[in-house]
C-alpha cells in the first residue's frame, strides 16, 4: 500500500460539501457512479449522441474516477483496472462511429453467429433454467428496481440487461451520494448501500464473469473485449470494497 495522501476533489463536489466528516464516502460514491454510468453507457446500443458522450464525457471520467479509487494503493489489480480504464477510453475515441455501431452489432445482436448475451437469465451456468426458475429471477431484478422508483417499461429492455443493471447500480450510487450529504451516514445511505451489496450479490456479481469470458472468446472488436474484461474486474473489486463477497 502507498503512503496516504489526501483524496483529490471532483468538481463537482463543493467545499461546502467536502467539510463533511463522511468526505471519503461522499466522493467514493460520486466515482462509482460514474464507472457504472461509463460502463452502461457502452454496453448500450450507441447512437451519434451516446457515442459523442462516451466519448467526451462518461469515458474520461471513468479514468479520473479510477484513479481516485486506487489513488492510495499500489496493489498490481488496482493498478491493472486503472491502465484497463485507460485503454478502453482510447480504444473508443480511436473507433469511428461505424465501427463501434458494426463492433455492438457483432458482439450482442441476435443474428450474430458470434453472440455474447447481455442478458443474466442466458448467462447463469448450472441446472437448465426452468421457466418458473427465470420468472422468479427476473422478478426479483424487477422487484430491485421498483423499490427504488424504477419503472419497468415491459416494452424496452429486458430487466436483465447488462446495461439496464449497470445503470441501477448507477442509481443506487447517486442515491447513496445525496443521502450522505444531507444527512450523513443515516438510513437512506446505509438503504442504498446494503442494495448495491445485494443486487451485487444476487444478480450482476452472478453473471459477469461468464459474459466477459464470452466477449473474450467470441467478440471480433477489441474494445468490446476490452470492456468485458475491465467489467468482470470492476464488479469483483466494488463486490470486495462494498464487502459483498
Amino acid at each position: 500500500m502507498g503512503s496516504a495522501r489526501r483524496r483529490r476533489r471532483p468538481e463537482s463536489v463543493s467545499p461546502v460539501q467536502a467539510s463533511n466528516e463522511n468526505v471519503e464516502d461522499i466522493l467514493m460514491s460520486l466515482d462509482r457512479a460514474r464507472v457504472y454510468r461509463a460502463l452502461a453507457g457502452v454496453f448500450r446500443t450507441p447512437d451519434a449522441e451516446s457515442i459523442q458522450q462516451a466519448r467526451e464525457r462518461d469515458l474520461p471520467e471513468l479514468c479520473q474516477a479510477m484513479e481516485r479509487l486506487t489513488e492510495n494503493s499500489d496493489s498490481d489489480e488496482e493498478s491493472d483496472l486503472v491502465a484497463r480504464a485507460r485503454v478502453l477510453a482510447d480504444l473508443w475515441s480511436d473507433t469511428e462511429t461505424v465501427g463501434l455501431r458494426k463492433g455492438h452489432h457483432d458482439a450482442f445482436d441476435e443474428s450474430s453467429g458470434n453472440r455474447a448475451a447481455p442478458t443474466e437469465m442466458d448467462q447463469l451456468d448450472g441446472p437448465p433454467q426452468l421457466e418458473l426458475t427465470r420468472t422468479f429471477e427476473m422478478a426479483d431484478v424487477a422487484g430491485f428496481y421498483k423499490a427504488f422508483g424504477v419503472k419497468v417499461d415491459p416494452s424496452g429492455v429486458r430487466v436483465d440487461h447488462i446495461a439496464a443493471e449497470l445503470e441501477f447500480m448507477n442509481l443506487l450510487a447517486v442515491k447513496e451520494w445525496i443521502a450522505l450529504q444531507q444527512e450523513g451516514e443515516g438510513e437512506h445511505a446505509h438503504v442504498c448501500r446494503d442494495a448495491s451489496r445485494s443486487f451485487l450479490r444476487d444478480h450482476l456479481g452472478r453473471w459477469v464473469r461468464p459474459f466477459a469470458d464470452k466477449l473474450g472468446d467470441e467478440a471480433s472488436d477489441p474494445f468490446y473485449v476490452e470492456a468485458g474484461a475491465f467489467l468482470s474486474l470492476w464488479v469483483a473489486y466494488d463486490a470486495a470494497r462494498l464487502g459483498s463477497d
